[in-house]
């Protein structure tokens, strides 16, 4: 661990600030505590400081890393229990206006880039919303409509069976273009829960009559049925009739609902690794949130960031438009559907999307890039302007190999898979490219042993350990592997230099893209005869085959 002596001065007038606050704690005692000796520091001159200076990316992560270290939970029955709330503040404070400077400072971590890696590895130690950054995730909260947000949460709060994290998305929710006739349109909502198993068998008490006829086989076998695929088991075309709820947007109370259900591990993994960019894909377009996790509040934006480095990589142009990054992102999920080919989609789909969620997908991915991207996309128009904005991309076979390097880990092996016989000899030399695909000789995959535990190791150790020049790969801590710290040289080896300056990469980034969403994709498909049962089925065929018709039309 590192010592006091080890944080530079600079940095220690903070970090007095922040070690003595606690983010929305329920013990208001604590949170007064913290306050107080934030105040003394600023009435002391340190707040006039504060307030010109901005806190360095090295000091901001020191702070993140005390602050997910500090706040780690306590297990106890009233600190399980104990509510998320994404708009964390302050609690029981009468004179807020006396700390404008620290919260000042505060809402100043919520724009500093994470170390996504760091959260990755201690992945298992994220429990408590308090370990993220202040108001972390904002930019995901797109929608302002509150009594759409009120009809959704009441949705939720229908089902008997425990929902950790829940949304809609969808033309029902967000709306397709003037094109696109929503009035007919299905409410769509994914639901993450922790036990497949044991909410099918709550769902099935208190709804039965949502699930085709494989309810007779029970919970348990909607359960593993569920998991073939992208891993969701979706029930369409459910008749819904709430008696206190609002209309949506007007229409009428009546309503039909499509929703999905996943585990929550299933999402973590598609979101962490890309493993079908099924709902991952899904989540890189605007969300309507309505039960959030700090878990999947954090990888979220690990998968928006992803998906803009390639986006970025697929567009391959210096210079692009935001309506281009925005149609790129929104493409992916529907590379290699089934659907799409077969004439089940409206072939204007993306388009339709992008047009008519445009302040949404800017919402969402604007502030990514002014804190992600400071150094690599450059805004060459107005940022105050409404008009769309113009992209500079910093395209050096640094930039794009580092962007390469961070992509989700089952996508970018797939990637990597495709340059191995082309660039044989710098692949030869990259034992980390080896080891993640699996080839590394069994010589010297036996030598590799961690130096401590991952949990054991600080922010600032791992990047220490990365910067120096003599560090072996066989230092490197196993879980570590794949989340290699930001400043790694590891990250920008010749072999993945050479392919970020291929010439085919946009192709075969778009081939990599198609053959992590085709094959869950059809199987999501050919189940969904099973789980909607022959009559939604046809119904759901038809409606999509009404929807491409339309969109062929006014293509014409």
């Amino acid at each position: 661990m590192l010592s006091a002596s080890k944080i530079s001065t600079k940095c220690t007038s903070r970090l007095r600030v922040f070690n003595n606050v606690r983010l929305q704690s329920t013990k208001a005692g604590r949170v007064r505590d913290g306050i107080e000796s934030s105040a003394k520091v600023s009435q002391s001159g340190s707040q006039r400081e504060a307030e010109s200076t901005r806190i360095s990316d090295e000091d901001a992560q020191v702070l993140l890393d005390r602050l997910f270290r500090k706040n780690m939970p306590t297990w106890s029955l009233k600190s399980s229990l104990k509510p998320y709330s994404r708009n964390r503040t302050f609690t029981n404070i009468q004179e807020k206006n006396k700390f404008e400077a620290l919260d000042k400072k505060l809402l100043e971590l919520q724009h500093q880039p994470v170390d996504f890696h760091y959260y990755l590895r201690n992945m298992s130690d994220l429990k408590s919303a308090n370990q993220l950054p202040y108001k972390f995730g904002s930019n995901q909260l797109v929608s302002d409509d509150a009594k759409l947000k009120h009809f959704l949460r009441q949705i939720v709060w229908e089902f008997n069976a425990p929902i950790r994290y829940a949304f809609g998305y969808g033309s029902k929710v967000f709306g397709q273009g003037k094109n696109v006739d929503s009035s007919k349109s299905q409410v769509d909502m994914i639901f993450a829960v922790s036990y497949p198993d044991h909410w099918h068998s709550l769902n099935l008490h208190q709804y039965s009559d949502h699930y085709s006829w494989i309810r007779m086989l029970g919970s348990e076998a909607i359960s593993k049925i569920g998991s073939w695929g992208a891993g969701v088991y979706f029930n369409p075309f459910v008749k819904m009739n709430f008696q206190k709820s609002e209309n949506l947007r007007g229409q009428s109370s009546d309503f039909e609902l499509k929703y999905g259900v996943t585990s929550v591990d299933n999402l973590i993994d598609d979101l962490t690794n890309w493993s079908t960019m099924y709902l991952s894909g899904r989540m890189q377009k605007p969300l309507a949130i309505v039960r959030d996790t700090p878990q999947i509040s954090l990888l979220e934006q690990f998968n928006l960031v992803s998906a803009l480095k390639l986006a970025v990589l697929m567009v391959g142009k210096p210079e692009f438009t935001e309506h281009e990054l925005y149609r790129a992102i929104t493409s992916m999920s529907y590379m290699g559907d089934p659907r799409i080919a077969m004439g089940g989609e409206n072939p204007n789909k993306v388009e339709n999307i992008v047009s008519a969620q445009f302040p949404y997908f800017r919402k969402l991915y604007l502030p990514l890039i002014q804190s992600y991207f400071t150094d690599t996309i450059q805004i060459t128009s107005d940022i105050n302007s409404a008009a769309e904005h113009q992209f500079k991309f910093a395209d050096s076979s640094k930039v794009k190999a580092a962007f390469l390097s961070e992509l989700p880990k089952s996508f970018r092996k797939k990637v990597l898979s495709k340059y191995v016989s082309k660039y044989e000899r710098e692949f030869s030399k990259d034992l980390l490219s080896q080891n993640s695909l699996g080839r590394l000789p069994s010589v010297v995959s036996t030598a590799f042993k961690p130096v401590k535990a991952h949990q054991d190791l600080t922010f600032m150790e791992l990047q220490d350990l990365a910067k120096t020049p003599a560090t072996r790969l066989s230092e490197i801590p196993v879980e570590d592997w794949e989340y290699i710290p930001e400043n790694s040289d590891f990250r920008t080896a010749e072999f993945v230099q050479r392919i970020a300056d291929d010439e085919h990469l946009a192709e075969n980034l778009k081939l990599s893209v198609k053959q992590t969403v085709s094959r869950p994709a059809m199987i999501q498909t050919c189940k969904g005869v099973l789980t909607a049962g022959i009559s939604r089925s046809v119904q759901y065929a038809l409606d999509k085959r009404r929807k491409y018709r339309s969109g062929k039309e006014h293509k014409q």
